[in-house]
């Protein structure tokens, strides 16, 4: 019988030169995969997330306006008009017990701001004290409204996020600071009535979610865009009701 030495060297010369041709273009495909993950990264940071859950907010932070970009936020014929600036002031829900309140304005140019402010109890032993929560956005027409019914091209979607800083206030311990994310995100119909969600997270697993709905009143704003990146809320009202 043979060994394996016995066998010609051209055809294991073959064999091998098969393996490395095979072994190149797995390599050539992972290089090519790379390449274009990071053109997506590059063109779209957040487009590796899109096909995520989209009920949660920072699976939707590409509806954002950059601060400091231009961008034409027209609702289409079927959505409010923003004719003028629309403000809101809305009591938050979490299962009919009151999460403090909300201030909040649709610019006619489709921005938004708000501040989500006041104090609630948690349980017998636990306060929240709401510290710092302001807000910046803008609406999305293009996103369109559906529920059990079927879509509604007739709503305008809106958007914003920030920074909330709650002190929690625990009889048996000192206070604890807790700082994380808000996303307010909300429709408004055709006559200026407007409900949405909050929803704030420390690290985008947990996170807690208050509903809200109201009536907003037309008003008179001027538009100032923040400066430096302040989270400060800058209103000049110019005309009141």
């Amino acid at each position: 019988m043979g060994s394996l030495w016995d066998r010609p060297f051209g055809v294991a010369q073959g064999r091998r030169t098969g393996l490395n041709l095979r072994s190149g273009a797995v390599l050539l495909l992972m290089l090519l995969i790379i390449v274009v993950v990071g053109m997506l990264v590059w063109l779209d940071p957040t487009a590796l997330f899109h096909d995520k859950d989209e009920t949660l907010p920072w699976n939707q932070e590409y509806r954002l306006v950059k601060r400091g970009e231009d961008a034409e936020l027209i609702p289409s014929e079927e959505q409010p008009q923003l004719d003028k600036s629309l403000e809101f002031r809305f009591t938050v829900l979490e299962e009919g017990n009151k999460r403090g309140g909300i201030d909040l304005i649709i610019y006619d140019n489709g921005r938004v701001k708000g501040n989500w402010s006041g104090d609630y109890r948690v349980d017998d032993n636990t306060t929240r004290v709401i510290m710092l929560a302001p807000f910046n956005g803008n609406i999305d027409p293009t996103n369109v409204y559906s529920d059990e019914n079927g879509e509604d091209l007739s709503k305008l979607y809106f958007m914003s996020k920030g920074n909330f800083m709650i002190l929690e206030n625990r009889s048996e311990v000192r206070d604890v600071q807790v700082n994380g994310l808000i996303y307010v995100t909300g429709w408004l119909d055709t006559d200026n009535h407007a409900f949405g969600e909050i929803t704030i997270t420390s690290d985008k697993k947990y996170f807690e979610r208050y509903a809200w709905q109201g009536d907003g009143y037309e008003k008179m704003y001027r538009w100032y865009p923040d400066d430096g990146g302040s989270d400060k809320m800058k209103l000049i009202k110019t005309l009141s009701e």
